[in-house]
């Protein structure tokens, strides 16, 4: 079975779009959740931050099987720091595993291919019977591969344990090359993982480029046509991207003037990323907002049942749902696209909603 592998954060609307997706897509997604980032000036107390982890899990995903990557909890911190004990003298990698496994989730824990030695160790110790190492390619050049390759094998693959190894070649959005991609996913087949993921986007980052009140095309989807492109010469290769969210929600940053900021949408196609957007909030936004996702319904695009968020999106083009906050376009342009991204590469047909 095609399964699809999208890089989500552990933030609300990420989550929600997932809860969101129909029963029948959630057995073609295996999501990629990267873990809440600790806050320095919490950091005394960051066992906090995943006080809740396996509770909201379960009640977000359920049975749904997932990839939980620990590495982004330490992105304000500097460094992967084992020093880190809870109240318990367990490491985070340890607390949030046990978080995880008290409420029997479905996971495959996630270790970097430059991961420490305590955070595999770590992991190892609970005797997994599948890991996902991911191998971000976009931080190094592909004369670095021979040495990533035998760092992995030397530190994961020699553990000597009965275990189903995936490799998630993450290039993020760096600039497509697809010769340089062509290597890696020669290179890294060497290692013979149970699977290989490629994992890439060119989603714009923001909707600066856009102009306001219009629902325009902002890119076309090389992501997905560059892996369509691959997989003819390597049909057991498997597809993630980072849907259309690489960065996650804005902070809630008090100096941010919310009535000086838009409502946006990132509305993926078969071929091309598109991006709806109001007018200043201040300018009577939400009221605009409903006048972009008119245009939406109204376009040859729009599929009316083909996702939770097309039919919210229509709701609020018919003044029957009031989108005013930003989590909420969030959560609707991902769980669209997941949607979509399931049907192009099971060969499902997205049939039209007029």
């Amino acid at each position: 079975m095609t399964i699809y592998f999208p890089i989500l954060k552990n933030s609300s609307s990420e989550m929600s779009a997932l809860e969101n997706l129909k029963d029948e897509t959630k057995q073609k997604v295996i999501p990629i959740i990267e873990s809440k980032v600790i806050n320095p000036k919490k950091v005394d107390e960051w066992w906090s931050t995943f006080k809740t982890l396996g509770s909201y899990f379960q009640k977000k995903i359920n049975d749904m099987k997932f990839i939980y990557d620990f590495n982004s909890a330490f992105d304000k911190l500097g460094e992967a720091l084992e020093s880190l004990k809870s109240p318990h003298n367990k490491n985070l990698i340890e607390h949030c595993i046990e978080k995880l496994n008290e409420k029997n989730l479905n996971f495959i824990p996630c270790i970097h291919f430059d991961s420490p030695e305590w955070i595999i160790s770590s992991v190892f110790k609970f005797r997994p019977t599948e890991i996902a190492v991911r191998v971000r390619c976009h931080d190094f050049n592909s004369a670095m591969e021979d040495l990533v390759i035998e760092r992995i094998q030397d530190k994961i693959f020699s553990q000597n344990l009965k275990t189903n190894i995936y490799i998630i070649l993450d290039f993020s959005n760096s600039p497509i090359n697809e010769v340089r991609i062509k290597k890696s996913i020669h290179n890294f087949t060497k290692l013979e993982p149970q699977k290989l993921i490629l994992a890439l986007t060119n989603c714009p980052e923001d909707a600066s480029g856009i102009n306001p009140v219009s629902f325009t095309a902002a890119d076309q989807r090389l992501d997905y046509k560059t892996f369509q492109s691959l997989k003819k010469e390597h049909p057991k290769l498997l597809f993630g991207d980072y849907t259309v969210r690489l960065k996650g929600e804005p902070d809630n940053n008090p100096n941010i003037n919310y009535y000086n900021t838009y409502l946006k949408i990132f509305y993926s196609t078969e071929d091309d990323y598109m991006i709806g957007k109001s007018s200043l909030l201040e300018s009577d936004g939400i009221d605009t907002f409903i006048s972009v996702c008119q245009e939406i319904i109204e376009s040859d695009i729009f599929t009316k049942d083909l996702s939770f968020a097309d039919k919210k999106i229509e709701e609020c083009a018919n003044k029957r749902f009031t989108i005013n906050n930003h989590s909420k376009p969030i959560e609707l342009g991902i769980n669209h696209h997941i949607e979509l991204t399931v049907k192009q590469l099971t060969g499902s047909p997205v049939l039209s909603g007029l």
